[in-house]
């Protein structure tokens, strides 16, 4: 059973989450540890007193009206539709009366939008850039549905330095930092921005982060893999008229528009999750919308 913790505000926050990403400096992870947590995952990963693993397919093993806002960072693509019925349903029986729901999701118009451009700059004007947008702007489109492979085509894109330092930040934010951030012998001298990252710098990147995670996985749970555990694949995305019908179907109500910056979670600008670290633009481009219970 979970050991509710409670902001110093008095109200008690539930933070829902499949990784880590959310927490990439010291002071999101200490402000964290004033909120709850759920995390998606189907494995066996290590639990805290106010930290459990959840497959969200399923209730939530807590009780009715037991918080004033939950917030649910990019889970909900990775739930099919109608999981995410039964999903916005359970978060409304859990918030008190009056309560907020707030969720940041992979924005469907954005990449739709992104797609079309990037596809017509191509078209109108062939070249190594213009492919390496486009691809990319596909790769954020709908490699994370079908990927077989921790990573898809976007790791084959940066493996063959197939991308665009300032696109992937306008399409990414700060979530692919660190791939720009290498020791300076890592960079190909005369190389242009399109090989800025060596592929031996991204292999070892990806076997010291993955490689051990995925050899125990697959060990603890042979008859899934790895991407399944961790709810890699997304299995939907939405744009605001569809969580908006999600959103007072389960009955919430107040269903609105939100920002990266604002929110009416209480002291929601103590924590400000959603606002890169770095500066004034999103931590990650998102759809973000909120309800009251």
């Amino acid at each position: 059973m979970m050991k509710f913790v409670t902001a110093p505000s008095g109200h008690r926050l539930l933070l829902v989450w499949r990784t880590e990403f959310l927490f990439y400096t010291p002071e999101r992870r200490r402000l964290s540890q004033e909120w709850n947590h759920v995390r998606l995952a189907s494995a066996s990963l290590p639990e805290q007193p106010s930290l459990i693993n959840h497959p969200l397919n399923r209730p939530l093993p807590l009780h009715d009206d037991s918080f004033d806002a939950i917030y649910s960072f990019h889970v909900i693509e990775h739930l099919s539709p109608a999981a995410n019925e039964r999903f916005m349903r359970d978060v409304h029986r859990l918030l008190k009366p009056g309560g907020i729901y707030r969720v940041s999701t992979p924005d469907l118009e954005f990449l739709a939008t992104e797609y079309l451009q990037r596809l017509h700059e191509q078209m109108a004007c062939a070249s190594v850039e213009n492919y390496a947008r486009y691809r990319w702007a596909v790769c954020n489109l709908i490699d994370q549905c079908v990927r077989e492979e921790s990573g898809g085509e976007m790791i084959a894109a940066l493996r063959n330095g197939e991308f665009i330092p300032e696109h992937v930040k306008h399409m990414n934010g700060d979530l692919l930092d660190f791939l720009f951030r290498p020791p300076p012998t890592a960079f190909a001298p005369g190389s242009g921005p399109l090989r800025l990252l060596r592929v031996d710098v991204v292999k070892r990147i990806v076997r010291k982060v993955a490689g051990p995670l995925v050899r125990w996985l697959r060990r603890r749970f042979q008859h899934k893999s790895p991407i399944e555990l961790m709810h890699e694949k997304n299995l939907w995305l939405w744009d605001c008229v569809s969580l908006g019908r999600l959103f007072s179907d389960a009955g919430f109500s107040f269903v609105t528009a939100a920002d990266y910056r604002t929110s009416s979670i209480p002291g929601w600008n103590r924590y400000n999750f959603d606002q890169s670290a770095y500066g004034e633009y999103p931590l990650e481009p998102s759809l973000y919308m909120e309800g009251t219970k």
